[in-house]
């Protein structure tokens, strides 16, 4: 046989034998059987997984709503804090415009009460002239009138 000859020079084509389809066809078995128990394997894997998640959520659970709950206030305060911080910078503003005004009037009243101070001052001793002159006038007047 001319077929035969062929085959044996490349094997790799030659129809295989019932040893070698024996031998696939366990292999083949083994490695569907190692599939199904890997797949085994992850699938409790996977339930495993699932439990120690809702464990781990009825442990967070709690904590996970005490978090939630600070972070709402901490949002709230932050929010009242962002609102005192301004009111104290108007009323800060304001402290000093008022500061300021005060000071202006104070020394206002000051030069106006140094005036008045001024003013009075130099008409008392312009009263006192005149009446230093009226006395000096009068006691000439005393010795003028008088009989000697």
């Amino acid at each position: 046989g001319g077929t035969t000859d062929y085959y044996f020079v490349c094997p790799k084509m030659a129809p295989p034998k019932e040893e070698d389809e024996s031998e696939a066809q366990r292999k083949q078995s083994e490695l569907h059987q190692r599939i199904r128990d890997r797949a085994e394997r992850v699938k409790r894997q996977q339930e495993r997984l699932e439990q120690l998640n809702e464990q781990l959520e009825k442990i967070e659970g709690p904590q996970k709503h005490t978090i939630e709950q600070l972070r709402d206030e901490i949002a709230r305060v932050d929010k009242e804090l962002n609102a005192a911080r301004q009111d104290a910078a108007a009323a800060k503003a304001k402290l000093a415009d008022s500061t300021e005004l005060f000071e202006r009037k104070t020394e206002e009243k000051r030069i106006a009460s140094d005036s008045l101070y001024t003013m009075l001052l130099d008409s008392e001793e312009g009263k006192m002239a005149k009446l230093s002159e009226m006395e000096k006038r009068f006691g000439e007047l005393r010795l003028v009138s008088k009989p000697e």
